[in-house]
């Protein structure tokens, strides 16, 4: 058994029982009135802070109640999941709370949170935090349209990701680009100049003029990061009214369509869903490519520590850089990608305003940058750009603007299967088995045949 000691707050890790483990938070001394909140949390040691701060956020809480005379305290018990997603801890927990039981508060992916709230086990939170700015007012606006349902809020948000197409600048100098082109990248993407055609169109001047063979890659496998392309064509997958899938045969076109030009043109490798994810980085990292379409995070995992790329801020945009997703048309809107964690309270927690207040205290510049720096996530909050923390890790300081941008995926548990279909559609696509309506047509055969409540227009 493991002890950690957080203020005057010890946390006991007691052996796996029945599949969980459960940590203890107690008190030297509990107050009389003490209310017993059970936090279920994922067992990520990518992210032991998601429940470690819900811990620190009730030990801050227990000073303020004292501060205000109460006699009430928090006490936080939280069990730790198994599940080796974020996708089978969803459903774990569906399961619990179906047979009458379940934690007080709990952390879930944000696009499941409208699962718990159709069930009835999750509790709107649009009142408690309108009632508590100090800790909740904050927050940038955008995240909370993680949190929402079409009927409200059900969650505060406990971090964020940012995605976008990263670009090396040297390579685009050796295809005759000068550095004014080439610095201005940026700005002209957010301004919505510079766009997704355009993006293939320098791709292909890199792979004309320079050594480099590949000019724009992605993940091989199913995920969010080629999504931001989708959402670019307007294609957002959820009726806003209904929360229900939707898709638009004319945007999923024009999107598929978009990689079908980037094989054609030469940019976009037809075998890039079959190639090794390694492969694909070190291709781009090692000059090999003008463009990599995925996250912020690769820089600390593998950019600076295994290909060597410098650390320094000035040094990097030198000759590397990222832009947002652009816009689909010249004037229209750019984008990124973002993918928050969520904290959650049960519509049976034991004392919802508490259990919402604890989140508050959690939710702290310093204890979100805490696990901001040690994970390599954006804060959630502006103010965590003025911690000298968070500015040193000048990649997530810098990535942050893109929050003001910044789209997700739908709050809809089925969109995990949407996506495959998705992805054996792009494979269809580069491969040159479909073309970009025949690849529409097969999305929305198949989730009509195989999910239920697709929208199709």
């Amino acid at each position: 058994m493991r002890h950690w000691k957080a203020g005057t707050v010890t946390l006991l890790i007691a052996a796996v029982v029945n599949g969980s483990a459960a940590i203890i938070a107690s008190t030297p001394a509990l107050a009389q009135d003490t209310v017993k909140l059970e936090l279920w949390s994922r067992q990520d040691p990518s992210g032991p802070l998601r429940p470690g701060n819900v811990v620190k956020g009730a030990e801050r809480l227990n000073k303020e109640l004292a501060g205000e005379g109460s006699g009430k305290r928090a006490e936080v018990v939280v069990h730790e999941s198994p599940a080796p997603g974020f996708d089978d801890d969803a459903l774990q927990l569906l399961k619990v709370f179906g047979i009458g039981q379940g934690p007080d508060v709990f952390i879930v992916a944000h696009e499941w949170i409208c699962a718990f709230q159709q069930e009835g086990f999750a509790l709107k939170l649009d009142d408690y935090i309108a009632k508590d700015p100090q800790h909740f007012g904050t927050i940038f606006p955008s995240l909370w349209q993680s949190a929402k349902c079409p009927d409200g809020i059900y969650g505060v948000p406990q971090d964020a990701e940012a995605r976008m197409f990263f670009y090396n600048k040297k390579l685009l100098r050796v295809a005759g680009y000068d550095n004014a082109f080439i610095d201005a990248m940026p700005a002209r993407t957010l301004s919505g100049e510079l766009t997704m055609d355009e993006l293939i169109d320098i791709a292909k001047q890199v792979r004309g003029k320079t050594k480099a063979q590949y000019g724009i890659l992605h993940r091989p496998n199913k995920g969010p990061d080629y999504i931001m392309v989708f959402q670019s064509y307007g294609n957002s997958f959820a009726d806003r009214g209904t929360g229900k899938l939707l898709l638009e045969h004319d945007k999923l076109a024009a999107a598929f369509g978009w990689f079908d030009r980037g094989v054609k043109e030469g940019v976009i490798p037809a075998n890039n869903t079959a190639m090794e994810f390694d492969a694909l980085r070190k291709a781009f990292y090692t000059g090999n490519a003008a463009f990599w379409m995925y996250g912020i995070w690769d820089l600390g995992t593998y950019a600076f520590p295994t290909y060597g790329l410098p650390k320094d801020e000035a040094a990097f945009f030198a000759d590397w850089g990222w832009i947002a997703a652009p816009a689909a048309k010249r004037g229209g809107q750019a984008g990124s990608l973002t993918h928050p964690i969520i904290y959650a309270v049960a519509a049976h927690a034991a004392d919802p305003e508490l259990a919402v207040r604890v989140l508050g205290h959690a939710s702290a510049a310093d204890l979100n940058t805490d696990h901001a720096v040690a994970t390599t996530h954006l804060g959630i909050k502006p103010e965590q750009l003025n911690d000298p923390r968070y500015a040193a890790a000048w990649p997530l300081a810098r990535a942050t603007e893109l929050l003001k941008i910044t789209k997700f995926l739908p709050n809809n548990p089925q969109f995990g299967d949407l996506n495959g279909i998705l992805y054996t559609a792009l494979q269809g696509v580069e491969t040159g088995r479909l073309s970009g309506p025949q690849a529409a047509d097969f999305v929305i055969d198949e989730a009509s045949a195989s999910l239920k409540g697709v929208i199709v227009k």
